[in-house]
């Protein structure tokens, strides 16, 4: 089975780790070892060591010693922290359950007690707030969180210098929100480069494709009109020359005259070849339409027979394959995507499926919406369910001719 892979850019020596782990991770979590996610987790163990050191001195909380509190506190701040980087923050998907909770357990372990680094959490919070919400609405939430965070200094804490403390946590916090805004806003931007790359490579195929039929239907108008129509009056002249006394008995005049025919037959079935449409081929379109994805790993399997009636189903077959291989790519999350085409009983059968993650209630996107229209418009059908891999199944079955329902 053909493959499609391409080449990766060199890994810096501190992200070695987290792209390890998560080539070996299944694809589902692979977003919990990425750069981004291993940043949080050594920010939430050295707060959680200076905590676990502090918090033996603390007073105890409803009865419970502050020290089992701050653990519990810190635990339920991992998970939702987990839950989060697995579920990847999409497109400003907004406040969830998982924000919700870091932003909470990351004020609740500041109440116990004094703590340096406690506040630390924080960064995170604004973090998490800047990839969830529009510029706007992660300014409103980090500012209610901070609100609550001076609070705890001037009631709770009484730091004599409240403002300053704050400011300066502030400004840590302001900078880890820029700075995810930035690497989301390049992801999308990404995202839709690959998408729009995919788009011209598609279209430059159907150029091409399309180029290859005129020119040969150019060539076989040639051949026609001057080759062909040279060979016929030599034929006819060749006829005539026949009734000449002592020309048409000489063998030479025989073979000139028996070539010609053979010739100008041969002309004619190479001009009707070449006139035959036999269909766009898909299989190089379909492998430079995988190109462009650096992850995941397609794998093109094309029967030899399956080739698009015209230009129009081409189409038709190549973005629908683009949007499912978009769709595992940037929601996914998958490792790998199989990609088969075939004719089957006379119809193009079109099945991409990924090894990601299939989501509890699929919602057509305005892609997938677009595509199975485009399928219906055909006579055809487009099945979109989960896979044996787990992942995304989507099946297009497109008919080869005009009848077809």
């Amino acid at each position: 089975m053909p493959e499609v892979t391409t080449c990766r850019p060199a890994i810096e020596p501190s992200q070695w780790l987290a792209y390890t782990v998560s080539m070996l991770l299944p694809p589902r979590y692979g977003r919990i070892a990425s750069p981004l996610a291993f940043a949080g987790y050594l920010t939430w163990a050295a707060v959680a060591f200076e905590l676990w050191l502090v918090s033996a001195r603390w007073p105890p909380v409803a009865g419970v010693p502050a020290r089992a509190a701050v653990v519990a506190l810190l635990l339920g701040f991992l998970a939702a922290f987990f839950s989060r980087m697995r579920a990847g923050d999409g497109d400003y998907r907004g406040l969830d359950a998982s924000l919700l909770t870091i932003a909470a357990t990351a004020l609740a372990v500041l109440l116990p007690g004094r703590s340096g680094t406690g506040p630390v959490l924080l960064i995170i919070v604004a973090a998490g707030a800047s990839s969830a919400f529009q510029p706007r609405g992660a300014l409103v939430f980090i500012a209610i969180v901070n609100a609550v965070f001076l609070a705890i200094l001037l009631f709770v804490w009484r730091v004599d210098h409240a403002l300053p403390t704050f400011a300066i946590y502030a400004g840590f916090q302001a900078f880890a929100a820029v700075v995810t805004a930035a690497l989301a806003r390049a992801e999308r931007t990404a995202d839709e480069l690959r998408r729009v790359n995919a788009e011209l490579l598609v279209t430059r195929s159907l150029l091409a494709e399309s180029a290859r039929d005129g020119e040969r239907l150019r060539v076989s108008r040639e051949l026609h009109d001057v080759v062909g129509h040279r060979l016929t009056a030599l034929t006819l002249n060749l006829e005539l020359l026949g009734d000449a006394p002592g020309l048409a008995d000489r063998r030479e005049f025989a073979t000139a005259r028996n070539l010609t025919r053979e010739l100008l037959n041969d002309v004619r079935h190479v001009v009707s070849r070449l006139r035959r449409d036999d269909g766009v081929a898909l299989h190089d379109a379909l492998e430079r339409l995988a190109a462009p994805f650096p992850r995941p790993r397609v794998h093109v399997d094309v029967a030899g027979d399956a080739r698009a009636p015209d230009a129009e189903r081409a189409e038709i077959v190549l973005r629908t394959a683009q949007e499912a291989l978009t769709n595992a790519a940037r929601h996914g999350g998958a490792a790998n995507v199989w990609l088969t085409l075939a004719d089957e009983h006379g119809a193009l059968r079109l099945v991409v499926e990924d090894d990601g993650r299939f989501p509890d209630s699929l919602v057509p996107g305005n892609g997938l919406t677009g595509v199975r229209e485009r399928v219906a418009e055909a006579g055809g059908r487009l099945d979109v369910e989960r896979g044996t891999h787990g992942g995304l199944r989507l099946v297009a079955t497109l008919p080869t001719t005009e009848s077809a329902p």
